[in-house]
C-alpha cells in the first residue's frame, strides 16, 4: 500500500512537469509575428543631391558693341532696346560704337573677347555677307550665337532737300541717260543700301557711283548736306528729316506703302519688275560669341524677351516704322541661314562680290 502511494505521487509529479513544459512551447502551426515595416533612414546632408548653383551673372557692367557710327540704323535700334534690357538685368550696359570694315572690326573684337557674357555684339544683316565680300571670314551662325533677333527695317531712296529730282522715275532715268554721274551714299559695301542700288542697276539699266560711308548716319548727313545726289538708307534714319523738309524720300523698297507713311511711293508700283525682289530690308539683333555658356545665353534670351514685351519697345518700333520680329534658338539660325543665302548670292550674281557663297557652304536659294 505504501508502495502504491509512492508510485501515485511520482506519476502526479511527472504529469505536472509535462503540462508545464507544454504550456511554454509555441505550436508548430501558429504563424510567427509579422516583422515591423522598416522605416527609411534619413539621408545625411552629404549624401543628398546638391542644389544647382545660382547663376552669378551679371556681376558687373556689360559692353554691347555696335559696328557702325552713332545715328545709323543699327545704332538707333540698339539704343531703343538696350536701355530696357539694362533695367531687366540690373546692371549697366554700355553701347560702344566701333565703325569700320562693314562692322566686321567690331564683330572680330567681340569674337576674340572672353566668352563670358560681358562683351556682346549688336549686329545687322551685313554679318551675312562678310565672307562673300571678302571682308572677313566670319559667319553669323558659326562664329556667333544669336541671342535674339528683334527687328527688320525698310530702306528708302532719298535726295537732298534742294534736289532737282522730285520722283524716283526722274532720278533713275537720269542715271540711265548719264551712267555713273549720280553719286549714291551708302552705309558701306554690301550693306542693304548698296545691294538695293545694285538691284536698281541690274533690273532697270541705270548706273550709279556708290560712295561708301562708315554707317548709315554719315550717309544721311551727306545727303542732307547735298554732298551726294542721293542715298538709300533705312526709313527710321530719315523719316524725321523727311517730315522736317531736310531731305526728300522718293520711294520705299516695298510692294505696299509703309504703314503711317502713305505719301512715300513703293518702288514696285513704279517699276513692277522689282516686285519679286522687295521688300528687302535688314535684320537687327543681339549676338554672343561662340563659347558663351548655355546658362548665360538662356538668361539673356529671357531678359530680351521681357524687354521686347515692354510697351516702350512697341512704341519705339511704331515710331521708327520698324517691323518687329522675335527669333531665338533654332528659329534664329534658320532665319539667318535663309537671309544669308539670299543676300550672298544676290551680291555674287550681280558681280559685286568676289567670292562664291558656295565656297563657304552657303546654299543657293531655291
Amino acid at each position: 500500500m505504501k508502495n502504491y502511494k509512492v508510485l501515485s505521487l511520482v506519476l502526479a509529479l511527472i504529469l505536472t512537469a509535462s503540462f508545464a513544459l507544454t504550456g511554454c512551447t509555441q505550436p508548430a502551426n501558429e504563424p510567427a509575428p509579422a516583422e515591423k515595416p522598416k522605416t527609411e533612414e534619413p539621408k545625411d546632408e552629404e549624401s543628398a543631391t546638391p542644389a544647382k548653383p545660382e547663376l552669378k551673372y551679371p556681376e558687373r557692367p556689360i559692353n554691347a558693341v555696335v559696328g557702325f557710327s552713332p545715328g545709323g540704323p543699327t545704332d538707333v535700334i540698339a539704343r531703343g532696346i538696350v536701355p530696357i534690357l539694362q533695367e531687366k538685368v540690373g546692371e549697366g550696359i554700355a553701347i560702344t560704337n566701333t565703325p569700320g570694315a562693314s562692322s566686321a572690326t567690331a564683330a572680330a573684337s567681340v569674337k576674340d573677347a572672353k566668352a563670358d557674357g560681358y562683351t556682346l555684339f549688336f549686329g545687322s544683316e551685313i554679318m551675312s555677307v562678310w565672307q562673300t565680300m571678302g571682308t572677313m571670314d566670319m559667319s553669323p551662325t558659326k562664329d556667333f550665337i544669336p541671342i535674339k533677333l528683334v527687328a527688320e527695317a525698310t530702306p528708302v531712296l532719298a535726295v537732298p532737300p534742294d534736289s532737282k529730282f522730285t520722283s524716283a522715275e526722274e532720278l533713275i532715268q537720269y542715271a540711265i541717260d548719264h551712267p555713273g554721274e549720280l553719286k549714291i551714299a551708302t552705309a558701306g559695301p554690301a550693306t542693304v543700301p548698296h545691294i538695293s542700288g545694285l538691284l536698281l542697276e541690274k533690273q532697270l539699266g541705270c548706273k550709279f557711283t556708290f560712295v561708301p560711308f562708315q554707317g548709315g548716319g554719315p550717309a544721311v548727313t551727306a545727303v542732307m548736306g547735298s554732298q551726294v545726289d542721293a542715298t538709300i538708307e533705312m526709313v527710321q534714319s530719315m523719316v524725321e528729316a523727311h517730315k522736317g523738309g531736310n531731305l526728300k524720300i522718293l520711294a520705299s523698297f516695298t510692294n505696299d506703302p509703309i504703314p503711317g507713311l502713305d505719301d512715300i511711293i513703293p518702288i514696285s508700283k513704279v517699276y513692277p519688275v522689282l516686285k519679286d525682289y522687295v521688300p528687302y530690308g535688314p535684320y537687327f539683333g543681339l549676338f554672343a560669341p561662340v563659347g558663351t555658356s548655355d546658362e548665360i545665353i538662356e538668361y539673356l534670351k529671357e531678359k530680351m524677351s521681357e524687354s521686347m514685351a515692354d510697351p516702350r519697345w512697341d512704341e519705339y518700333c511704331t515710331k521708327l516704322y520698324l517691323t518687329q520680329i522675335d527669333y531665338d534658338g533654332e528659329a534664329a539660325y534658320e532665319y539667318l541661314e535663309k537671309w544669308t543665302s539670299k543676300s550672298a548670292w544676290l551680291l555674287y550674281d550681280t558681280g559685286a562680290a568676289p567670292n562664291s557663297p558656295e565656297d563657304f557652304g552657303i546654299k543657293k536659294p531655291e
